[in-house]
């Protein structure tokens, strides 16, 4: 009879190592990229090719993560065990395809605690099925499509981190509304899922004043110019622009708009003001939405957050990473967001980083604009709603008026 029962023991002992090695290719104990000393994070990017401008946020949070290692020993997590932060990136091409190949890598090659800051719209959502069908956290990814904060019932394992593009829509909509209440809106926007959100959010932060708009123009990313379009919105009669464009579209803008001798209140998605410095007076008055501080606004030449992310670029940074860069700022901010759940991360898991991720509690982050905080629950998946308005002076941008919350109203 002692001898059977042995047995079982024995027998029921290795039914549970076996259980236990099933589960550490999962989200519970035991998972793989995580010891007492480091913890393995990895990303795709464009790293070559036209996209590859896009890679410098990757660069801004590498900086920043060898920032911690070398300063502070890595990140102390809710555990007590401070670890060293592997950061292991590789090329997306700026392709779908290529951009699951390379996560599929860091997942069941490179053993993976989490990815973060995986880059690309396109390529994000190509990926978020294979990632969240494998329960790896897809932290805190860099594109605004609002679907990534929105289908997180289906998407568990997947987050954003910037401002989505409905939320900026929403907050220019608000702001238009409040500042030129009869306005005509005319609306230049790009024909796909990345116009469409703008568009989206913009009537929604309208209200019933979505009813003012006087006409709609959409534009393809194969088209030669957008001068018709910008002809179009000016004999509407319209004397407000929400603009939705990106790179040559929005200077085309610009110029057409200077051209004909049109000055309506142009209202400029965030993505789009890239370009506007270099438009000069022609871009003079321009709107749009920010929430990163620039670190060439005069205004913060002593703010010391600034001073710092200049001191840990200059220092830790890759080889050509412009320290001016937005994108470069960027990837430090969001860096710093990881670095406090990280923080608040109990159990070494993957649940219990999801956990951490859903839970920030209006965290303030040193690059946010004063009084932007990052804010996430288990039903809120979109971690910054908040912006503030600025406006080009045709040499730098000023801030105008108070913070925009798009979650409220």
């Amino acid at each position: 009879m002692r001898k059977q029962l042995r047995g079982g023991v024995v027998l029921v002992a290795a039914l549970s190592l076996a259980l236990a090695a099933c589960g550490r290719s999962g989200g519970g104990a035991d998972a793989p990229g995580i010891d007492d000393d480091s913890v393995k994070l990895g990303a795709f990017t464009p790293l070559s090719g036209a996209g590859a401008v896009t890679s410098s946020a990757t660069r801004g949070s590498e900086a920043y993560f060898k920032y911690l290692n070398a300063e502070k020993g890595g990140v102390r997590f809710a555990d007590g065990k401070t670890r060293k932060i592997q950061y292991t990136v590789y090329d997306s091409q700026n392709s779908p395809a290529v951009a699951l190949q390379q996560t599929r890598k860091l997942v069941e090659q490179d053993k993976v605690f989490a990815l973060y800051g995986t880059n690309g719209t396109t390529s994000n959502l190509a990926v978020r099925d294979y990632a969240n069908q494998q329960k790896v956290p897809q932290l805190f990814l860099v594109g605004g499509a609002g679907a990534f904060g929105a289908d997180h019932q289906k998407y568990p394992w997947t987050m954003p981190w910037q401002l989505d593009y409905v939320s900026q829509g929403k907050a220019m909509g608000q702001y238009l509304a409040k500042t030129k209440p009869n306005a005509r809106i005319g609306v230049l926007y790009q024909n796909d899922d990345y116009g469409k959100d703008y568009l989206k959010g913009f009537k929604e932060g309208l209200g019933a004043k979505a009813a003012q708009i006087v006409k709609e123009a959409s534009y393809e990313l194969t088209d030669a110019t957008v001068n018709r379009q910008v002809s179009i919105l000016k004999d509407a009669g319209a004397d407000a622009l929400a603009d939705f464009s990106i790179d040559k579209f929005t200077t085309q803008t610009i110029k057409q708009a200077a051209s004909l001798g049109w000055h309506p209140l142009h209202l400029l998605g965030s993505s789009g003001t890239a370009v506007v410095p270099a438009s000069g007076d022609l871009g003079k008055g321009i709107v749009s939405t920010a929430y990163l501080k620039v670190t060439t606004d005069p205004a913060l030449a002593n703010d010391p957050a600034v001073a710092e992310y200049r001191r840990i670029i200059g220092k830790y940074a890759a080889a050509g990473v412009k320290v001016d860069d937005q994108g470069v700022v960027y990837g430090v901010a969001a860096a710093m967001t990881l670095q406090h759940v990280l923080e608040q991360t109990k159990e070494p898991t993957r649940d219990g980083l999801m956990t951490a991720a859903k839970n920030i509690q209006g965290l303030t982050v040193p690059l946010l604009l004063d009084g932007i905080k990052v804010q996430t629950s288990p039903d809120d998946y979109f971690p910054i709603q908040q912006s503030v308005m600025r406006e080009f002076d045709g040499r730098t941008w000023e801030l105008k008026g108070g913070i925009i919350d798009a979650s409220a109203g």
